[in-house]
């Protein structure tokens, strides 16, 4: 900014100094050219009378007088014939010489006689006058002009630098001012204002940043109350969603429970009337109901694989795992069933080993699979495979109604089923694909659907790919042991027909049993028979503030043993299922399989009578 204040001032300055030097040293140098010449006229004119009369003293005093008076270098005098009459001063080396010629002054008619017409005639020129100055005085001249001219230059340089100087330094002051402003708005610091006088183009500008500042300002407080009143908007909508999520948890809960209570009731009455000797066609009829019953169990279990999903108590197990049995196994258990619907059901498998869990992975394809059939009328089934990298696609691909483009997102929502408005109970709740897509994302996998109304749709999953070397043979199983004949079970649970159920079915397995509908009742009566019960089996939730875990409790302080227990219950709520999962006991869903209840009491009584012996 200096430079550029400095420019024109120096450019001026600059030019009217070359310009008044030039012309003073060209005045100077036509001066020192008319002295030589006035002063070789002014000799010339004076020099007849004393050539004439032949006074050389007289020439030498007039040329003596004016080198002097004119400051010249030399001054000579020559004859009509070129001979030098007289000199005076040296000749510099460098000068400037002038001549004039010295001629017979005119006389007039009243004049002196001695020139009259009768006397002899005389030559009109009597010599040559020669004047010379000296150039170095000139150029001492030129230097000192020079000299003082590139002084008077720096002087007026600094004069115009110090006053630029100060201008610049306020100007670049005011603006460094404005800049420091501009910056702190922009770290979001709007209070801040240019403190700068409204004059000038600065000032101008200062004025408009504090306009800008104080727009800003009222812009963002208008913004900080939208976006409160957003906030406390989304936060009500939030709570609003949120209490009514807890009231879906705690009415499915509720349903699942008070639906499984009588469900496992009739599962164990119509387990023990399988144990008994019955007609034939009273045995088609207690299949029919069992078959009816196991349809609802099915249903119930998938709300509970959704709780247990949201509870996040499925831990994944990756492994090293052949894909191809678990293919072979799937396409055992789906073909029957494609072949009632005369469906096509192929699997392309590869030879691949996968690293994941094999579980979850074999979960997530079956309810792809079962869905597929499901809602595929005609034409067939695929399930493919196809390597990517390090990854391996499974896809399961089908030629059914397909999903539109606007509704593929919303399939993989709990109880969203496109083609059942009826809720036909044979198309299943809904949750096939909501337990995908929360499987998938347990396992950190990808789940792609790529779906044409009308042609079909294709759910693909990538799985990454595993090491061969790295599979485990799996242990082979253990023969199942017989329950002991002196093995003490207690029960507690305040369904009536579940104690009776309960009392049916251990009656047919020879085991003794104790039912109680509380934990008081069941301490007096294992209290009246003076035993250890060798396991206790209660139901989670119970009335009053007591539940299943404060039972286990209170019966082992009262026998002071470690007693095996097993936890039932029909509760789905995901607190409920974290709890009891925290807490370390065995999980039991109502309705439970009494061949699952009856293996894990075998394994409780002999792992608790071998710890006795040892």
């Amino acid at each position: 900014m200096l430079v550029i204040a400095l420019l024109p001032a120096m450019l001026a300055e600059f030019g009217m100094v070359a310009y008044f030097t030039s012309q003073t040293l060209a005045t100077a140098e036509d001066a020192l050219h008319t002295r030589a010449s006035n002063a070789a006229r002014h000799l010339a004119d004076a020099l007849p009378y004393a050539l004439i009369s032949g006074d050389l003293q007289r020439v030498d005093a007039l040329l003596a007088s004016e080198l002097e008076a004119s400051r010249l270098s030399t001054a000579r005098v020559r004859d009509s014939r070129g001979q030098l009459i007289a000199s005076h001063g040296l000749p510099a080396a460098e000068q400037y010489t002038q001549h004039a010629e010295i001629h017979l002054p005119s006389l007039g008619p009243n004049e002196d006689g001695l020139f009259s017409d009768h006397a002899a005639p005389l030559q009109n020129q009597l010599g040559q006058v020669e004047a010379g100055v000296s150039l170095g005085q000139i150029q001492s001249f030129k230097r000192d002009t020079l000299l003082h001219a590139a002084l008077l230059m720096l002087v007026a340089l600094a004069l115009t630098g110090a006053l630029a100087w100060r201008l610049s330094n306020r100007l670049a002051g005011q603006l460094r001012h404005v800049g420091q402003v501009v910056g702190r708005l922009a770290h979001n610091d709007l209070t801040v204002r240019a403190q700068l006088p409204p004059a000038g183009e600065v000032g101008a500008l200062a004025a408009g940043v504090n306009d800008m500042a104080e727009a800003l300002q009222a812009h963002r407080g208008e913004l900080e109350k939208r976006i409160r009143e957003a906030t406390a908007d989304l936060a009500a909508k939030k709570t609003m969603a949120e209490r009514a999520n807890q009231a879906k948890s705690r009415f499915f809960a509720s349903a699942s429970h008070d639906l499984r209570q009588p469900l496992h009731a009739l599962s164990l009455f119509v387990a023990a009337l399988k144990t008994r000797n019955l007609q034939p066609g009273i045995q088609g009829l207690i299949d029919n109901i069992e078959a009816s019953t196991a349809a609802m169990e099915l249903l119930l279990n998938s709300l509970l694989d959704i709780s247990r999903l949201d509870a996040g108590t499925i831990e994944t197990h990756p492994v090293h795992f052949s894909l191809g049995s678990l293919l072979d196994n799937l396409n055992k258990q789906f073909s029957p069933l494609a072949a009632e619907k005369n469906l096509r059901l192929r699997f392309h498998p590869i030879d691949v080993t996968l690293y994941s869990d094999p579980l979850l992975i074999e979960r997530i394809l079956l309810n792809l699979i079962a869905n597929a059939i499901r809602y595929t009328d005609k034409g067939g089934v695929l399930v493919a495979c196809r390597r990517r990298g390090r990854m391996l696609r499974l896809s399961v691909i089908d030629s059914g109604h397909g999903i539109p483009p606007e509704q593929q997102e919303s399939v993989f929502q709990e109880f969203v089923q496109l083609d059942n408005t009826a809720r036909d109970r044979s198309k299943g709740l809904g949750l096939g694909l909501a337990i995908v897509s929360r499987l998938s994302r347990l396992l950190g996998h990808r789940v792609d659907l790529l779906s044409r109304p009308g042609r079909g749709s294709a759910f693909s999953i990538d799985v990454p790919c595993g090491d061969a070397r790295l599979i485990r043979s799996p242990l082979p199983l253990a023969a199942p042991g017989k329950l002991a004949a002196d093995a003490l079970v207690v029960l507690v649970d305040d369904e009536s027909a579940i104690l009776r159920g309960m009392a049916e079915l251990f009656d047919n397995w020879h085991i003794d049993l104790v039912t109680a509908h509380s934990v008081a009742e069941a301490e007096q009566g294992l209290v009246s028979l003076d035993r250890i019960p060798d396991v206790i089996v209660t139901d989670y939730r119970l009335p009053g503030d007591t539940d299943g875990i404060a039972v286990i409790t209170r019966l082992r302080q009262q026998f002071g043993h470690d007693i095996p227990a097993v936890l039932v219950t029909g509760d789905t709520a995901p607190d409920t299922i974290l709890r009891i999962t925290q807490a370390g006991y065995p999980l039991l869903h109502k309705p439970l399989r009494p061949a699952k209840l009856r293996a894990l009491l075998t394994h409780l009584i002999q792992q608790r009578r071998a710890a006795a012996v040892g």
